[in-house]
């Protein structure tokens, strides 16, 4: 889901290169602007990227703070170990980092080590971009009781080395069976995962504990269910191909679910959303026959999960299916189903859930709307708190592709500058100490702030460790670890 940042990834001389010819008038003060972004995922970084630019006549420093003590969020611990290619971003953010007017301070949890209003003695404007990062429940029977259930969340997080889903030991030896709730890219990230050879996974930064597990797997089936049809999937053309085309993997595509689908409807779609639907029809038509499959894969469409089932583990999920509640509507993104009392179990070991994330609200002081898991703001302006903004899905929801946070960075920090330049920032005449001020008031506190020379060297450590095993890099799992590590370098 990652690939396409890539071809509109900003070169380090774009970094040093202005995008507009600010004057410096009068208003602006003499010492510096102190900016703060919490987030370090490609929100945080790539709105950094943004405002360097724009404020290159400006004295301005920005710090970007990370509650993990390292950084990069999402492209560490979301993009799957086999998409190396879209890590490489990594470079990129290391060039930002690296700016003699920016600083990564890890290892501080806004909201909890250090409150959110804390902030405002030592910045003068604030951006939250620390994403969305609880996942939606199914809130059926079984969801949270059973063995072997898990959300995408947390089977994400085990595979690629998030510290908190260390410990999770989903059991793949005792089923051969897989169903996963949703139909987006997270979902076909899990899926592959489960069916790739583990030769092949062995070469990437997986974690070893969780290639040791699959190495045992049995699972040979996965099934992924949707509620609503194959027009209205959210995985995107590259997650499915490479589904597709799994050594040793055989689709299941049911016919009948595709024979709505007409040249003419084709031809009304956008280019993205009709060259997906071309590869599931190919699909359907020309992979069907091979004989030497060991593993398979499924689409299943019109089908709302209604229970999940077992004594202590998993067995079976029951499904209610559904259909369009105005046929005519088949090829709307936003078509609404009923169900139609029909029910299916299908029989299972393991369940996935990937049915979308929402964020939360670090601090009581912020205002945030529970329902939708979004701070409340007006174009990014966060309400009734003068100098906030927020980026990225934080606050729009957790929707679209990161090409989307990438164009959002941009107009976000256009709409930091255009707030400097109209002095519509009461306290950027008051002296702050940024970063030096947090750090120092972080010590008070006993908490070890990471820099980014210090994750240098957990990085260091991590490609050496992977280097031995043939591996890009081998994850620190234990945040005690990543600390003590860090602490030794420094002694």
């Amino acid at each position: 889901m990652l690939t396409h940042v890539l071809r509109r990834c900003f070169t380090s001389s774009f970094i040093r290169r202005s995008l507009s010819t600010i004057s410096s008038p009068s208003h602006f003060p003499s010492s510096p602007i102190r900016i703060c972004v919490v987030g370090s995922g490609p929100a945080g970084f790539y709105l950094t990227q943004n405002l360097l630019k724009l404020c290159q006549t400006i004295p301005v420093t920005i710090d970007i703070l990370e509650k993990a003590p390292v950084p990069f969020g999402l492209v560490r611990y979301g993009v799957a170990p086999d998409h190396p290619e879209v890590k490489n971003v990594i470079h990129t953010f290391t060039k930002i980092a690296e700016h003699e007017h920016v600083r990564f301070i890890g290892n501080i949890h806004i909201g909890q080590t250090i409150r959110l209003q804390e902030l405002q003695e030592f910045y003068h404007i604030i951006v939250l971009a620390y994403g969305s990062s609880v996942e939606r429940t199914l809130n059926i029977p079984g969801e949270t009781k059973l063995g072997n259930v898990f959300s995408a969340k947390d089977f994400v997080g085990w595979y690629n080395g998030v510290p908190e889903n260390a410990e999770l030991r989903p059991q793949l030896d005792c089923t051969d069976r897989a169903v996963i709730i949703g139909m987006g890219n997270v979902a076909l990230d899990c899926a592959r995962i489960l069916l790739s050879s583990i030769d092949q996974l062995a070469k990437t930064d997986i974690t070893d504990q969780a290639l040791e597990i699959l190495r045992q797997s049995r699972i040979r089936h996965v099934i992924l269910v949707g509620r609503r049809g194959p027009m209205q999937i959210s995985f995107t053309i590259k997650e499915l191909r490479e589904l597709t085309k799994l050594h040793g993997v055989q689709s299941m595509l049911e016919k009948d679910d595709f024979k709505q689908i007409d040249q003419t409807m084709i031809d009304k779609l956008d280019r993205p959303r009709k060259r997906l639907t071309e590869l599931m029809l190919k699909t359907v038509r020309t992979n069907q026959s091979n004989d030497h499959a060991e593993r398979f894969w499924y689409l299943k469409f019109w089908r709302r999960p209604k229970q999940i089932n077992g004594k202590t583990m998993v067995e079976s999920v029951d499904f209610e299916h559904t259909e369009p509640v105005d046929n005519n509507q088949f090829a709307d993104e936003n078509l609404s189903v009923k169900e139609n009392g029909t029910l299916e179990t299908i029989p299972c070991g393991l369940v996935i859930k990937s049915i979308g994330y929402y964020g939360v609200q670090i601090d009581p002081w912020l205002p945030f709307d529970k329902e939708r898991g979004i701070i409340l703001n007006r174009h990014s302006r966060i309400d009734d708190r003068p100098g906030f903004y927020c980026t990225g899905w934080i606050g729009r929801g957790a929707r679209g592709v990161i090409v989307e946070t990438t164009t959002e960075s941009h107009t976000v920090a256009k709409r930091i500058m255009d707030d400097i330049e109209q002095g519509r920032i009461s306290n950027l005449h008051d002296i702050k100490s940024g970063g030096d001020g947090l750090i120092s008031h972080a010590k008070s506190r006993q908490i070890q702030c990471i820099s980014y020379d210090d994750w240098k060297k957990l990085d260091a450590h991590e490609t050496s460790l992977g280097l031995t095993k043939g591996k890009p890099r081998e994850k620190i799992l234990n945040i005690e670890k990543m600390l003590e590590l860090t602490s030794t370098s420094k002694s």
